[in-house]
């Protein structure tokens, strides 16, 4: 049986490079905002709902801008890990899901809005997609879709992030401080 409470030696910290960390936290930030705001917008009057919606769906376009820069970045800069070999695997498999997960639900969302009644605004620009125009039935799996996939990548970035700390913490293994500010690292 392993000891998983044996303290591996800390690894020399091999840091991301500052866009890579910045993308990385923005990436999270985004889409924590975005599911706060998809899951609270209801709680308010119906006013304020048609503005949520307004304000999530442009917070949307600026994160599939950004969501697609992050992975040109993502692939120009292929890096090798310093994970073993399982662990690297299972480390790739995440990530790939989380990206796709990303680039169908940011796809899923403007679908759902371009099929609604409602006119899309991005940033107070109205946007028309006529080919994406859906029946009432498409409509609704489109926002079931956009509504799975939201939970599904939130439930990825928390077992994500609890792997790091499980890995900072018990393994000792310096993998957060890859991803932290060079003052946080020290």
């Amino acid at each position: 049986m392993i000891d998983m409470t044996t303290s591996v030696p800390p690894a020399p910290v091999q840091a991301y490079d500052r866009l890579t960390r910045a993308l990385h936290w923005a990436t999270a930030g985004i889409v924590l905002l975005q599911f706060a705001m998809g899951e609270t917008w209801s709680w308010f009057g119906a006013g304020w709902k048609g503005t949520a919606r307004d304000i999530h769906t442009s917070i949307g376009f600026a994160f599939a801008v950004l969501l697609l820069f992050r992975l040109y970045w993502l692939f120009a800069r292929r890096r090798r890990t310093t994970a073993g070999p399982a662990d690297n695997r299972l480390a790739i498999l995440v990530h790939l899901a989380l990206y796709a997960l990303l680039v169908a639900e940011t796809m899923a969302g403007f679908e759902w809005r371009w099929s609604g009644t409602r006119p899309l605004f991005v940033f107070g620009a109205h946007l028309t997609c006529v080919p994406c125009r859906l029946d009432k039935t498409g409509h609704h799996i489109v926002a079931t879709l956009h509504n799975y996939g939201a939970w599904t990548i939130m439930a990825l970035a928390f077992g994500h992030a609890a792997v790091v700390l499980w890995r900072h913490y018990v393994r000792r293994d310096g993998i957060l401080g890859r991803m932290l500010p060079a003052a946080r690292r020290a």
